[in-house]
């Protein structure tokens, strides 16, 4: 199903796309013998676990029929949380616009840390070798609102620079290899499975977000959905995490399974896939990681998710993205482990 949106995308405009989704929780009857019906949103990504079981048909195993609604990018996958069209979504940052425009959203489970994929990529010619050579570099492609301008805010910081003071071009990093090769850009923090298509092309990575941003992540990729859907579908969330869990176990045992993933849903070639595959699967956090109060993923306590997304949201304010941080209970309130609890305590 994947494969047939992602083909459509080249012919039709994202509002068309967005249109599309329809009434969310129009066809959740279990009665539907294909499953439970219900709108999936999705922008353009590496979901390593998310398109193994679309792959492998383990939603619908579980007896789930998802309409997936894929994106280019999580702006109109916002706008179709903000117009209640979609049920669940999986996505990174844009979770944080939602839930600053007080959109009901609630957690469900941890897809993978894009963080480990992002990261300062310049000219091959270029004078930076590391971070904190950022100052000598002209103009750097950074898209607004994202992951990668978190990382670009962190990157000045640890090269004692203001990020203000930097050349940005707003762009995003599927326009890079362009821009690069037309000098319109010098360099650019930019995310799978851009950033390792940009290092075949001969552009030279420097580092990676873990290096600069506080903590080592601030772009966790996450499943959530809208409260009342869940509520009224408790077995959805508790399918969607059996599925993705047959996915990470056939991923763990044969890693070619999310590299030929990466190649059919994202149609890149497979040394950007196997490249990109493997910086996920080396971070992937499990069930138990996002249980563990000390890990970076942890549903609970100051150091996990919620000091990734509060970095992120305080980061937006202060860039003058969003015009204040998301309150911290509300960040608290939408990451709630009682999926992730049910799952372990099940065995999945």
């Amino acid at each position: 199903m994947f494969k047939k949106t992602l083909a459509a995308l080249a012919a039709v405009a994202l509002i068309g796309g967005l249109a599309a989704c329809g009434n969310a929780g129009g066809n959740t009857s279990a009665g539907n013998p294909d499953g439970i019906k219900f709108n999936w949103g999705v922008p353009q990504a590496a979901y390593l676990t998310l398109y193994v079981a679309d792959e492998k048909g383990y939603f619908k195993d579980e007896g789930l029929d998802p309409q997936f609604q894929v994106f280019q990018t999580g702006a109109p996958l916002l706008a179709g949380l903000e117009s209640n069209s979609l049920d669940v979504v999986t996505t990174g940052l844009a979770t944080i616009f939602a839930l600053g425009k007080d959109i009901p959203l609630r957690y469900i489970v941890a897809e993978g840390n894009a963080s480990a994929t992002e990261g300062l990529v310049v000219s091959a010619d270029s004078p930076i070798k590391k971070v904190t050579d950022l100052a000598k570099a002209g103009k750097i492609g950074v898209p607004t609102g994202t992951c990668a301008q978190i990382s670009a805010y962190w990157a000045a910081e640890a090269a004692g620079v203001k990020y203000a003071d930097l050349d940005i071009v707003n762009i995003t990093p599927n326009l890079f290899g362009n821009a690069f090769a037309s000098k319109s850009i010098d360099a650019g923090i930019s995310w799978a499975p851009y950033l390792a298509d940009l290092e075949q092309q001969g552009q030279r990575i420097v580092g990676h977000d873990n290096e600069w941003v506080p903590g080592g992540a601030a772009c966790p990729e996450m499943h959530a959905g809208n409260p009342a859907f869940l509520d009224a579908n408790p077995e959805v969330p508790k399918k969607m995490i059996a599925a993705l869990g047959k996915a990470w176990n056939d991923i763990k045992a044969d890693p070619s399974v999310a590299t030929e993933a990466l190649m059919t849903k994202l149609h890149v070639t497979k040394p950007v896939a196997e490249a990109t595959a493997k910086r996920y699967i080396e971070t992937y956090p499990t069930l138990e990681d996002q249980l563990d109060p000390s890990n970076i993923f942890s549903f609970s306590g100051d150091k996990g998710l919620f000091a990734q997304l509060n970095l992120a949201s305080t980061t937006f304010a202060t860039l003058g993205v969003i015009k204040e941080p998301v309150p911290e209970a509300t960040l608290r309130k939408a990451l709630d482990p009682q999926y992730i609890e049910a799952a372990v305590k099940a065995g999945k």
